[in-house]
C-alpha cells in the first residue's frame, strides 16, 4: 500500500483567512491609537517594515514569518494595491469630514456663528495626524499599482493620481507651515486640565505669536524652532523607500535594490543627525537611530 493521499478542507482556510482579517484589524487600530498619543515615528517605522514584507523581493518564508505587518500600511493590505490605496484615502477622508464636522457643530452649540467656527479650524489637527499615519499606505500602494505588469486603466488612474498626492501632502505641509517663522511652543502637561472633549477637537499646544494655532502632542512640538517644518522629512524619506521597494527589480536585482534603499535610510540618518533638527539631543539620536536600524535591516536581508 505504497502511495500518497491528501485532505481538502475548507475549514482551516476559512479560519485563517479570518484570523488575518481579525489580525489586520486590531493592527490598524493599534496603529491609529500610537498616532492618535504623537507616536508618529514609531507608526512610520512599522509601517517601512510593512513595506518590507510586501516587496516583490521578499521570500516566502519572510513573507509568512511578517504577516501582520503590512497592515500598518492599510487595514486593507490584503487586497488589491488599488483597494488598499482608495480604502486609505477614504479612511483619512471620511475621518476628516466628521472631525471637522463635529468640531464646527461644537462651536455652533457654544453660540460661536459659523464663520467663526470655520475659521477657528486648526492645522495640525487630529485629522492631520489621521492623514500623516495613512500617507505611506496611499504612496506604496499607488506605486504598486502603476508597477504591475497587468496593469488596467484604473491602476494607472489611481496610482498617477496618488503619486502626486503624495508628493504634494509633504510640500504642502511645508508651504503652511514655513509660512509662520518664529514659533514657539507651550508644554504639553499645561494643557492636561483642559476637558477631554476640548483636547480631542482642539489638540493640545498653541502656535505663536502671529497667530495662536493648536498644535497636536508633540507632532511638531518636537522640533527645533526654525526645523519645525521638517516633521514631514521622515515621511518623505520613507516615501523614497517606498518607491524604490515597490519597482520590480530586474532579475537577479534584489541586492541592489536593498542597497539602494539602505543609502537612502543612511543618507535620512545623516541629516537628521547633523542639522540637530530635534528639540532634544535624545530625540535626535532616537531618530537617527530609527533610520539606521532600517538601514542595517536592508543590508543583512539582502545578505540572506
Amino acid at each position: 500500500l505504497l502511495g500518497s493521499f491528501t485532505i481538502a478542507s475548507d475549514t482551516l482556510p476559512a479560519a485563517a483567512s479570518a484570523l488575518s482579517a481579525i489580525t489586520g484589524v486590531v493592527a490598524g487600530a493599534t496603529a491609529v491609537a500610537v498616532a492618535v498619543t504623537g507616536g508618529l515615528g514609531s507608526i512610520l517605522e512599522m509601517q517601512a517594515l510593512g513595506v518590507f514584507a510586501r516587496m516583490s523581493c521578499a521570500s516566502a518564508q519572510e513573507r509568512a514569518s511578517t504577516a501582520a505587518l503590512p497592515y500598518f500600511l492599510s487595514v486593507f493590505a490584503d487586497l488589491d494595491p488599488q483597494w488598499m490605496v482608495v480604502g486609505n484615502a477614504l479612511l483619512a477622508a471620511v475621518f476628516g469630514c466628521a472631525h471637522y464636522g463635529v468640531t464646527a457643530a461644537f462651536q455652533r452649540w457654544r453660540g460661536v456663528d459659523a464663520a467663526s467656527a470655520w475659521a477657528a479650524m486648526r492645522f495640525p489637527s487630529l485629522t492631520y495626524v489621521v492623514a500623516h499615519a495613512m500617507h505611506l499606505g496611499i504612496f506604496f500602494g499607488s506605486v504598486l499599482a502603476l508597477a504591475m505588469s497587468d496593469a488596467r486603466v484604473q491602476h494607472r488612474v489611481v496610482g498617477v493620481v496618488c503619486v502626486l498626492y503624495g508628493v504634494a501632502f509633504p510640500a504642502g505641509v511645508c508651504y503652511l507651515i514655513a509660512r509662520h517663522t518664529g514659533a514657539s511652543f507651550t508644554k504639553y502637561w499645561q494643557f492636561l486640565r483642559r476637558p477631554l472633549h476640548e483636547r480631542l477637537l482642539y489638540p493640545v499646544g498653541y502656535w505663536c505669536p502671529a497667530v495662536q494655532q493648536r498644535m497636536y502632542g508633540s507632532m511638531l512640538t518636537n522640533m527645533r524652532g526654525s526645523h519645525v517644518y521638517w516633521c514631514v522629512f521622515q515621511l518623505s524619506v520613507l516615501c523614497v523607500v517606498c518607491l524604490i521597494a515597490a519597482v520590480p527589480p530586474p532579475v537577479g536585482g534584489c541586492h541592489v535594490q536593498y542597497f539602494c534603499m539602505a543609502a537612502v535610510l543612511l543618507a535620512g540618518a545623516g541629516v537628521v543627525a547633523f542639522t540637530n533638527m530635534m528639540r532634544s539631543a535624545f530625540l535626535t539620536v532616537m531618530h537617527a537611530a530609527g533610520f539606521v536600524l532600517l538601514a542595517v535591516l536592508c543590508l543583512v536581508v539582502q545578505q540572506t
